[in-house]
């Protein structure tokens, strides 16, 4: 089994536990967060001892590209969970694949709010305050680039 298909599963299971987690309480655990970096980390390290070679500057930027969203969850616009899977993600896709992992995850998302929002105008309820797990988009989006890229 490849290094790559490895850090793919690692990903997506972190991802799958992330998105149960956020759609129940709309939060994610930080033990969860703490072993999903020392998982990338390792990776890392074991890619090194068997000479694959690593694009520092393709992962470092991944992850600053991660960081870059945490201010975004000051102002509500993203929760902080939600930055700090990016920020693992960076550190596994690089700066292209997680600048396309966030866009795709908010063009799904913006769709879902669509509809979202006309349901609540037929029900003539208000939609102000209405809070939405964004790990199940982020999930979603990455399953569609596995598929399509």
């Amino acid at each position: 089994m490849s290094i790559e298909l490895v850090e793919k599963m690692i990903l997506i299971i972190f991802l799958l536990i992330f998105t149960f987690q956020d759609i129940r309480k709309k939060e994610i655990y930080t033990f969860g967060v703490v072993l999903f970096y020392i998982m990338i980390i390792d990776i890392q390290i074991y890619k090194l001892i068997i000479g694959n070679s690593i694009d520092i500057k393709n992962t470092v930027f991944g992850i600053l590209s991660g960081f870059l969203l945490l201010p975004l969850s000051k102002f509500n616009i993203l929760g902080e969970g939600d930055a700090l899977v990016f920020i693992g993600c960076g550190a596994i896709l690089g700066l292209k694949g997680n600048i396309l992992l966030f866009f795709v995850s908010v063009f799904i998302v913006s769709i879902y709010a669509l509809f979202m929002s006309l349901y609540y105008m037929v029900k003539k309820r208000r939609i102000k305050g209405v809070r939405v797990a964004m790990l199940p988009f982020i999930t979603m989006a990455n399953c569609i680039i596995w598929l399509c890229v």
